[in-house]
């Protein structure tokens, strides 16, 4: 399932007049109280040397109130691989953030994550810490991702804008690796990436569409606004996202996503690997 350079031009067209962002939910649908999500991914990997098929399971606890937001996430993952390698893959990830918004509309955010990994050593036990700063429709965050051998900072600009009811964020990452060449797990790679990207998001009588593209190479990259983290060495080219959710009841609803990322693998400086992914999620409120 190659994607030739015409059709991913038309996608991303189609990403932006269908007013489409990525699953996770905007801050402004967020009601004050406490609420579980419930994350299964599919995972499956086209070309790649080390990967096959995994699922991706997740929980998340949320709770908001008076400005303060608080989220604890869980994540685990088993990956199946190739004979390449000595086991399959298991990870568990732990993340903890904290978001303060203001009556002026100023918001602060810190966060942590650390990462728990049985096969790639390069990263496991890295910690991920994250800081942000945002007023109104602009919001910056840095962060830091700090692994046994070698550093990445990574830094996000993003810009919100609210359009007869679409929602559209523009966002700029800038991605830095310190001490590469201390180790071949990121030797290979650039010391410097940037991507850019665009969410959009619109919802009419209980439903929501949701779309994402980036555009730009990144590699240990901090997506989804810290709660994910691409620790493996990948070089991410390309990436889409497609989704649609629907609110069941005022206390359940329910996500749908389906994406797809084009990547290298660094080390074995191996191109043209492609991942699909199919992800639904409930939202249970309480």
């Amino acid at each position: 399932m190659a994607i030739k350079g015409g059709y991913t031009g038309w996608l991303l067209i189609s990403l932006i007049a269908c007013g489409l962002l990525d699953a996770k939910e905007p801050e402004h649908h967020l009601h004050e109280g406490d609420n579980i999500k419930i994350d299964y991914d599919r995972l499956n990997f086209h070309n790649s040397l080390k990967k096959e098929d995994g699922a991706r399971y997740g929980v998340e606890f949320d709770h908001l109130s008076h400005g303060h937001h608080l989220q604890l996430y869980y994540e685990h993952t088993d990956t199946a691989t190739t004979a390449l390698l000595p086991k399959d893959l298991s990870v568990d990830k732990y993340t903890l953030k904290y978001r303060y918004k203001t009556a002026t509309k100023e918001h602060l955010m810190m966060l942590f994550s650390t990462i728990d990994d049985n096969l790639m050593k390069e990263t496991d036990g890295g910690k991920i810490y994250g800081v942000g700063y945002g007023y109104h429709a602009v919001e910056a965050s840095g962060y830091l991702s700090d692994y046994p051998h070698f550093n990445v900072y990574q830094g996000d600009l993003k810009y919100k804008h609210l359009w007869q009811g679409i929602e559209g964020t523009l966002i700029g990452k800038y991605i830095h690796l310190q001490d590469k060449n201390s180790n071949s797990f990121s030797q290979k790679a650039q010391s410097d990436y940037f991507t850019v990207g665009l969410r959009l998001h619109t919802h009419y009588r209980g439903w929501h569409l949701m779309g994402s593209g980036y555009l730009g190479k990144r590699m240990f990259a901090v997506m989804k606004d810290g709660f994910k983290v691409q620790h493996h060495a990948m070089e991410f080219k390309e990436s889409y996202i497609l989704g649609i959710g629907h609110n069941l009841h005022k206390d359940l609803s329910v996500h749908l996503r389906y994406g797809y990322h084009t990547a290298k693998e660094v080390p074995s400086d191996h191109d043209n690997v492609h991942l699909e992914t199919l992800s639904i999620n409930g939202i249970f409120r309480f």
